[in-house]
């Protein structure tokens, strides 16, 4: 986007207008500020000449009588009670040239006699006196110093420039501020949706230029690929159609397998049950050889018995003894010989549990082979059902891209026509960003 080099330091439209505004009231304000300083200031004189004139024609008329009379205390007490009006600055009392009586303000300004000419830019009014018979007995003459009018003439030109100040600036304010909620701020908002839009627009002008430029090109490839995809998917479509056939195949021979793992989970479980048969038995058998363990325990204890009977017969019982003594000796060897055998079989059952519980794991893996393989049964049956659909549908994707090529030439001469289109449309969007930047500027935003 072109910037100028001062583009930013022009003045909105938002500081142009107040500026207007501002000098137009201005100018108003000092014309008639001018104006009433003007008669302001008659005012005062006029009202500063009454004044004076009221006052020289009641000093006068009070000073006839004590004049006359030559009385000097009362002559210098009116005179120093007319000295209380602040304006006064001297007042003198004279008889033809010479001066009878005066009263003057000092640089403190305190109320002293004085007897000397007064000199200085201060307003003068002169009263004769005159007694009843209308002799002249002198005149009164009045100074009036002018700096309080001038202070109060300058008090109203402060108040008026400031008047002037205030309202410049608060109408500059709300002017300013007027404009930039109600003028700069929606057409800021506009511009900003304007400028946006038109980047966006000349972006994506730019992208269409490229993708039509592009798409120019990669038609004739597409042209040229489509037929290789149409072969390739005839490929596809003849390897779909065997893979079909293999899961068919795959598919009866799993129905065997299943037939082979059912039956030999079939024996498994007949193995199981006679296992079950063969311990059941060793613990009758173990019940057995206890039972005759006891019995020869039992016969040898008789035996000893018998021996200590024929001991006690003497000689008549000694063959008796020793046939006690033979009994007792097999009673003993039978009864090693039932402990040994429970032993035996008591290990031969614990051999046999520890091979029954392998044999229902055994069992449980070919539960779960033969569950396994109905599964694979069932996948098998989906992917050729699966594969004969594929077939189905790459034909009908053959056939598409066979159209897709017809469509494909169209849309070349399409892509040449875009390209020059989305060109146009950029150059058109330059020129809308180089109006948003001047609306830009004048509102007194940066472009």
């Amino acid at each position: 986007m072109k910037k100028t080099s001062d583009s930013h330091r022009k003045s909105g439209i938002q500081v142009k207008l107040s500026i207007i505004l501002i000098f137009t009231l201005t100018a108003v304000l000092t014309g008639f500020s001018l104006f009433y300083y003007v008669k302001t200031k008659s005012d005062m004189k006029k009202e500063l000449h009454n004044r004076t004139e009221f006052f020289a024609e009641n000093l006068s008329a009070s000073l006839v009588m004590p004049l006359w009379e030559m009385r000097d205390a009362i002559v210098e007490k009116i005179i120093d009670s007319s000295m209380l009006e602040k304006q006064i600055i001297a007042v003198i009392i004279r008889q033809e040239k010479k001066i009878l009586y005066g009263r003057i303000r000092d640089s403190n300004w305190n109320i002293v006699k004085t007897d000397k000419e007064i000199s200085g830019n201060y307003y003068l009014k002169s009263k004769d006196i005159f007694s009843k018979d209308k002799e002249h007995l002198g005149s009164v003459e009045i100074y009036i110093t002018l700096k309080f009018m001038q202070k109060e003439l300058d008090d109203e030109v402060f108040i008026m420039f400031a008047v002037c100040v205030i309202t410049d600036v608060s109408l500059f304010l709300i002017m300013f501020f007027s404009l930039k909620k109600w003028v700069i701020f929606p057409v800021s908002h506009i511009i900003k949706g304007i400028s946006e839009g038109t980047e966006q627009i000349f972006f994506s002008s730019g992208q269409v230029a490229e993708a039509s430029q592009s798409l120019a090109e990669g038609n004739s490839e597409q042209a040229a690929s489509s037929e290789e995809i149409s072969s390739s998917l005839e490929e596809v479509s003849f390897m779909v159609k065997q893979n079909a056939e293999y899961a068919g195949n795959t598919d009866n021979f799993m129905k065997e397998v299943i037939k082979l793992v059912e039956k030999a989970l079939n024996t498994m479980n007949r193995l199981q049950a006679s296992m079950e048969d063969i311990i059941r038995t060793g613990q009758q058998t173990s019940g057995l050889v206890k039972t005759i363990d006891n019995i020869a325990f039992q016969t040898s204890l008789l035996a000893l018995n018998a021996a200590i009977e024929a001991a006690r017969a003497g000689e008549a019982g000694s063959g008796f003894a020793v046939v006690a003594n033979e009994v007792r000796n097999l009673a003993m060897r039978t009864s090693e010989t039932a402990r040994n055998t429970s032993a035996l079989i008591e290990g031969t059952a614990e051999k046999i549990r520890t091979h029954g519980e392998i044999l229902s794991q055994t069992l449980e893996g070919f539960i779960k082979t033969n569950d396994y393989a109905h599964k694979m049964g069932k996948l098998i049956v989906r992917i050729a059902e699966t594969s004969e659909e594929q077939a189905l549908r790459i034909g009908l994707l053959n056939k598409a891209v066979k159209e897709t090529d017809k469509i494909t030439q169209n849309n070349a001469a399409d892509s040449v026509e875009t390209a020059s289109a989305s060109e146009e449309m950029k150059a058109q969007v330059e020129k809308i960003r180089i109006f948003v930047d001047e609306l830009t500027v004048l509102i007194g935003k940066k472009a």
